[in-house]
């Protein structure tokens, strides 16, 4: 069965930071990952990769170097919409490029308003189309901008929501801190939890799969609830409903009571 979105992001959010051998060659771990030649613009490779190190199944078409091919791929399938979630692909138009054409590709991360937080390869950290490494960007995708629609991969998650079970966490956070090392209460709702934690950039990646609401996660989320303004015994990390509704808004999952 294919992972989640959230698998994916947890996957490419650790790859930040890796940057091209040497730097200026466009030679780097992905094109191998993917079964692309290495050497070249690397930013779609970065996508294949991805999706089949984990286990992705591919959107006919979409096993490709060559962006703007990627995109119509998506469209051919159905797959291409214009409204963001975390896990599509975005593209971005270059009017110079050849006359006018797709000349890059990213993963999105998160949706923030008219923006999109996005993970991409081949790029700097000012959003260059060709560039040295991976790393996070911001991109403008409504009211302006150059994003030509999202591609949706094939996401266990495609078709509906995850939910997190508030009193599940809430269990997990009393509970798991004081447990075994690595002791897990419901992992499948603290996974989603954590991914969103990662994403915001408060918990490692390293920990972001592990399914245990331990130490570091209720730190993590402590952080989180005063992001979200609470302060004091509001702030101690134990998930409530409004603090873990506002990270499920961010990042795509709602919460049940």
């Amino acid at each position: 069965m294919s992972p989640t979105a959230r698998d994916l992001l947890t996957w490419a959010a650790a790859q930040i930071g890796t940057l091209e051998q040497p730097v200026g060659s466009n030679k780097q771990p992905y094109a191998a990952l993917a079964g692309h030649t290495n050497g070249l613009a690397w930013c779609a490779s970065f996508l294949v990769a991805g999706w089949k190190a984990n286990g992705v199944a591919l959107v006919p078409g979409t096993d490709t170097a060559w962006t703007p091919g990627m995109r119509t791929a998506f469209r051919t399938a159905g797959r291409l919409h214009d409204e963001p979630r975390p896990g599509d692909v975005g593209h971005v138009f270059y009017p110079n490029l050849d006359g006018g054409r797709i000349g890059h590709v990213f993963f999105v991360e998160r949706v923030s308003g008219d923006h999109v937080e996005s993970i991409e390869g081949n790029t700097n950290r000012d959003g260059s189309r060709r560039g040295i490494g991976v790393f996070r960007s911001r991109r403008r995708w409504r009211n302006g901008g150059a994003i030509r629609g999202f591609g949706r991969p094939l996401y266990r998650q495609d078709g509906g929501t995850p939910t997190v079970d508030l009193s599940h966490v809430i269990h997990a956070a009393r509970n798991d801190p004081g447990g075994p090392q690595g002791a897990t209460s419901f992992p499948s709702d603290v996974r989603i939890v954590e991914a969103a934690l990662m994403a915001e950039g408060l918990l490692s990646p390293t920990f972001a799969k592990d399914g245990s609401f331990g130490k570091l996660t209720v730190t993590a989320f402590s952080q989180w609830q005063r992001v979200c303004g609470f302060t004091g015994d509001d702030a101690d990390g134990i998930p409530g409903r409004r603090s873990l509704t506002q990270l499920g808004l961010r990042h795509g999952f709602l919460v049940k009571e």
